[in-house]
């Protein structure tokens, strides 16, 4: 990311620098492969709600992500499960991804901020997924163990 700086000189004259990408704000191969899965664009969520997500130009591998007037600035995650993770470090906000759908959270105060969001093409895996495939976690009979 790309920073900001402001300085006054000795004259009263008010300068704004903007600094390069540091080493640490490089993204690594493994984050740009998780890039690549980012369903960017208009998501629409529940709610009737829409979620802007694109690639930051500045940044290779980042993200811009705008919810009503919030923008955030987001970096991939590699994660375990495979899921897509993108995350603001500086407000905790986080976006998961999933085949179906994607999820934006805040993850200081533990609160969902939009949920069951989806690209065109989400949205299209969605409908061809046959309801007996989706196995919901919380219903499963505790006894099959």
């Amino acid at each position: 990311m790309r920073h900001l700086f402001s300085a006054t000189a000795s004259l009263g004259l008010s300068v704004t620098l903007l600094c390069a990408p540091t080493a640490a704000q490089e993204v690594s191969s493994e984050a740009l492969a998780i890039a690549a899965k980012v369903h960017a664009g208009a998501l629409v969520c529940e709610g009737r709600q829409t979620i802007m997500l694109w690639p930051d130009t500045a940044l290779p591998g980042r993200f811009v992500l705008k919810m009503n007037k919030s923008i955030y600035r987001m970096a991939p995650v590699v994660t375990a499960s495979g899921a897509v993770r993108l995350e603001d470090d500086s407000t905790g906000v986080v976006w998961i991804q999933t085949l179906e759908k994607s999820m934006l959270m805040d993850s200081r105060r533990s609160k969902r901020l939009a949920d069951e969001c989806q690209s065109p093409a989400q949205k299209t895996a969605a409908q061809q997924m046959p309801a007996s495939g989706r196995v919901d976690l919380l219903e499963a009979n505790s006894n099959d163990r």
